[in-house]
This record gives structure tokens, C-alpha cells and sequence, in this order.
């Protein structure tokens, strides 16, 4: 599937939750706790579309806490990832998975001609395969077992 189509059928009523790179990794944590996702897009705060960095629960995880960090005094722009890999929204679903697969990461930004469109989790992706392969399950014993003709 084509992620452009994801992200307006299934996708549809997704909110990006954007933070700025002044604010700190604590302020992420609970941002994320709030909005009930695991990455925040980082942005500047005077331009919400340029894309800076992602911010996720494994980066304040792995490079705050360990590293002994005050989360109150850090700030994202630290600890971020800068250099996001993103993905066109022409590309496919599969293409998205082999790129998260490849460089180890759970979530990745749809980026449109420089502007921010969506984000995918592989949480998403994985809830999308599984509810077509269940709905491709259930034609094939439809037209196996001789049910659903008529209906």
C-alpha cells in the first residue's frame, strides 16, 4: 500500500505531536506520556515544518538516563536524533519497514516536498499488515467454505 493512502484511510485522524529543540527531555517525557505515543517530531519553534530531529522514549532511555543526565535540565536538542531518515508519502508501507528494519528505528516522518505529513510507527504498520492479512483470511474461507455469496 502506498503510504499516502495509509496515512488518509487508517491514519486519518492522526495528530503530529511536535516539541521544540529548547525544551527539555523531561518535557518530551511527559509530552509523550500525554499524547500517548513514543516520539515526538522536533521542530523549531518559529518554523512547525521544518523538520530538526525525533525525539523517542528509547533516546531519553538510552542517552539521558544512563548517562546520569538531569531530564529537567537537558535539552532535546542534546539528546535528539538530528538527521531523520524519512520517507515520501509515494512510498510504500513495505519500503517503510525495510528502512526501519535496516537502521534499527521504530518510528519514521512522512516528509512531503520539506513539510511534515505524517509519522510512522512500526506499531502502525504492523497493525495494518495484520488487520489485511485477517481481512485476505477471511475471503479465502468465505470462498473456501461457499459463505458470505448473497450477502
Amino acid at each position: 500500500m502506498i503510504i499516502q493512502d495509509l496515512l488518509e484511510r487508517i491514519l486519518i485522524d492522526q495528530r503530529l505531536v511536535i516539541i521544540d529543540q529548547n525544551s527539555t527531555a523531561y518535557d518530551a517525557a511527559v509530552s509523550m506520556l500525554k499524547n500517548r505515543c513514543g516520539a515526538l517530531l522536533v521542530c523549531d519553534s518559529k518554523d512547525e515544518g521544518t523538520l530538526l530531529g525525533i525525539i523517542s522514549e528509547r533516546d531519553i532511555t538510552f542517552r539521558v538516563i544512563p548517562k546520569d543526565l538531569d531530564p529537567k535540565k537537558t535539552k532535546i536538542s542534546k539528546v535528539m536524533t538530528k538527521d531523520v531518515q524519512t520517507i515520501s508519502p509515494k512510498k510504500t508501507t513495505v519500503d517503510a519497514i525495510q528502512i526501519m528494519k535496516s537502521k534499527g528505528f521504530r518510528h519514521l516522518p512522512v516528509v512531503d516536498k520539506k513539510k511534515i505529513v505524517g509519522i510512522l510507527s512500526m506499531r502502525d504498520l504492523y497493525d495494518f499488515a495484520n488487520k489485511d492479512l485477517e481481512d485476505s483470511l477471511k475471503k479465502h474461507q468465505e470462498f473456501m467454505f461457499g459463505t458470505g455469496y448473497g450477502s
